[in-house]
C-alpha cells in the first residue's frame, strides 16, 4: 500500500472551489489534508449578487470536505498574498502544500485587443501572486521542517510555449513555468516547487463540436477531465515524489507531442 503522507498536512489552493481547483481540494481531503480552499469573495468585481452567490456556492463545498476551511482573498489588491498567508496559518497551522491554481484570463486577449489593464491583471493574478505566495511560504518555513517536506506545485496549461489569442495569458503561465523552475533552485533543499500543464480540461467551457475538433490530437483520445489533474497534483506534492522539483508536467493525455 503507497501512502502518500498528507494525512493531517495543511494545504492551501488557490481559487480551489471550482473546476480543476474543486477537482485538487477534494482530492487532497480525501487524503486527509487539512485544506484551505481560496476564493475571491464578495470583494471582487462585478455584481453584489453574482459574488454572494459565488461565495455560497464555495461554503457549501468546503462544508462537504472534511476538516476544510473557506478563505478569501482578491488578488487584485496589493498584499493579497501575506494577507492570505496569515488567515491560513491562523486557522490550520503553516502551511505544507501551496497549490498556486488560481487564474485569470482576459475575455478579450489577442494582439489586436489586449490593453495594458488586461496585461497588468493577468500577470498579477497569474504570475505575480503566486511569486507573492512562495515567497511568504519560504519566509514562514518552520525551523524544524524536514527538507522536501513542504512543496509547492503550480498550475500552467500546454499551451504556455505559446498561446495564439491569448497573449497574456499565455505569456503569464509562461513566467509561471520559468517560477517553477527558479524557485526550485532557490529554495531547494527546503521546499520543492513543480507545476503541472494541463491540456484540454472539460470543465463545461468545451462544447461537443470543440471536443470533438481537438479528441484527434489527443494520443490518448479523450480529453481531459479535472481528477486527471488533481491525481497528478497529489502525486507532486506527496511523499513518492520527494526526489522531484524543478519539473513542469504536462498532463495532457499527450496533447501537443
Amino acid at each position: 500500500m503507497i501512502d502518500p503522507g498528507l494525512s493531517g498536512k495543511t494545504v492551501l489552493v488557490t481559487g480551489g472551489g471550482m473546476n480543476i481547483g474543486a477537482a485538487v481540494s477534494r482530492a487532497f481531503a480525501a487524503q486527509g489534508a487539512r485544506v484551505a480552499v481560496h476564493h475571491v469573495g464578495g470583494s471582487a468585481s462585478g455584481s453584489r449578487e453574482h459574488a454572494r452567490a459565488a461565495t455560497d456556492e464555495v461554503h457549501a463545498f468546503v462544508a462537504s470536505l472534511p476538516g476544510a476551511i473557506a478563505v478569501e482573498a482578491d488578488f487584485l489588491v496589493p498584499g493579497a498574498a501575506a494577507r492570505l498567508m496569515d488567515q491560513v496559518t491562523a486557522r490550520l497551522g503553516p502551511v505544507d502544500v501551496l497549490v498556486n491554481n488560481a487564474a485569470h484570463a482576459e475575455e478579450s486577449d489577442s494582439f489586436d485587443t489586449v490593453g495594458e489593464a488586461g496585461f497588468e491583471r493577468t500577470y498579477r493574478v497569474n504570475a505575480v501572486v503566486p511569486a507573492m505566495l512562495v515567497a511568504e511560504l519560504a519566509r514562514r518555513l518552520p525551523d524544524d521542517a524536514a527538507p522536501g517536506s513542504v512543496s509547492v506545485v503550480n498550475i500552467s496549461t500546454d499551451a504556455a510555449r505559446g498561446f495564439p489569442g491569448q497573449v497574456s495569458y499565455g505569456t503569464s503561465k509562461a513566467a509561471l513555468e520559468s517560477l517553477t523552475r527558479g524557485a526550485a533552485v532557490d529554495l531547494g533543499p527546503r521546499i520543492r516547487v513543480n507545476a503541472v500543464a494541463p491540456g484540454p480540461v472539460q470543465t463545461g467551457w468545451m462544447s461537443d463540436e470543440l471536443v470533438d475538433a481537438v479528441v484527434p490530437a489527443i494520443p490518448l483520445g479523450r480529453v481531459g477531465d479535472p481528477a486527471d489533474i488533481a491525481d497528478a497534483v497529489v502525486f507532486l506534492a506527496s511523499h513518492q515524489a520527494r526526489w522531484i522539483t524543478g519539473q513542469v508536467v504536462q498532463v495532457a493525455g499527450g496533447h501537443f507531442l
